[in-house]
């Protein structure tokens, strides 16, 4: 057996590796890249990610949003059979809407709420990527609530689709970039407590504000077209900043910085 070994160290001494030509090192770089670019090697396409983040959403997640979205539902049917003006059932909803938002952004920033970005950071998909996911699937779920709460209500007090649309998107989206600018702006120690105060001040803002009769008044229905697309243009901004935020967070902690 020290034979062997002292025959291995000797050849080990001896043996030097033949030089590799460069043709070799560039076609295996670019067979390397095609592999990659491949679809046996990227398996996680869109649709897959979508679903495999819908797995992830806990049950309390979908128990919740259901019970809030039926009681506002009730809620709205039971004023509407009390025949009471339409902006009252509205400013329900839309003092509904910071709560049912809240929901879905404490499930898209649970990866930095729980210390886990991590170790989502460290799996195949990338921690944006697995974010952007989230954020599609919760948003696209919560407008078409809000949505088809607004067209309910537009059809039984026979008020325009477009300006029920309207006065409940306006909030939501509001709702949507309050959260995500107090996500950015807070350490992840104190995001939860604040997240609570940022809801609050906008029930308050919005149950003020929707009392106010003239604002759905006919003439006013320009304004609400305009706000709803400043608010558009500033969720895209807070989404893109938000994204760029999550990204941000390893790269700081791993750079010690």
């Amino acid at each position: 057996m020290n034979e062997e070994r002292n025959n291995m160290e000797e050849w080990l001494q001896i043996y030097s590796v033949p030089p590799v030509s460069e043709k070799r090192i560039e076609n295996l770089i670019f067979i390397g890249k095609d592999y990659i670019n491949s679809s046996d090697f990227n398996k996680n396409s869109l649709w897959n990610m979508l679903l495999n983040q819908l797995q992830y959403l806990p049950l309390s997640f979908w128990v919740v949003q259901t019970t809030l979205v039926a009681m506002t539902i009730m809620l709205v049917c039971l004023l509407g059979y009390w025949q009471v003006p339409f902006y009252y059932p509205l400013t329900i909803l839309s003092i509904t809407i910071p709560l049912l938002v809240l929901l879905g952004v404490r499930e898209i920033s649970k990866s930095n709420i729980y210390d886990m970005w991590e170790i989502e950071q460290s799996s195949r998909s990338q921690l944006v990527k697995i974010i952007a996911c989230r954020m599609l699937i919760i948003g696209l779920l919560d407008m078409f609530i809000v949505t088809v709460i607004l067209i309910g209500m537009s059809c039984y007090y026979q008020q325009s689709i477009i300006g029920m649309i309207l006065y409940g998107m306006v909030p939501f989206n509001i709702s949507c970039i309050s959260y995500l600018f107090t996500i950015i702006k807070n350490e992840k120690g104190q995001i939860s407590y604040h997240l609570i105060a940022c809801m609050i001040c906008l029930m308050v803002a919005f149950s003020f504000v929707l009392k106010q009769k003239f604002l759905f008044e006919a003439s006013m229905l320009w304004g609400w077209g305009t706000f709803y697309l400043l608010s558009v243009i500033l969720l895209g901004k807070a989404v893109q900043k938000y994204l760029k935020h999550e990204k941000m967070i390893g790269e700081l902690e791993w750079n010690l910085q």
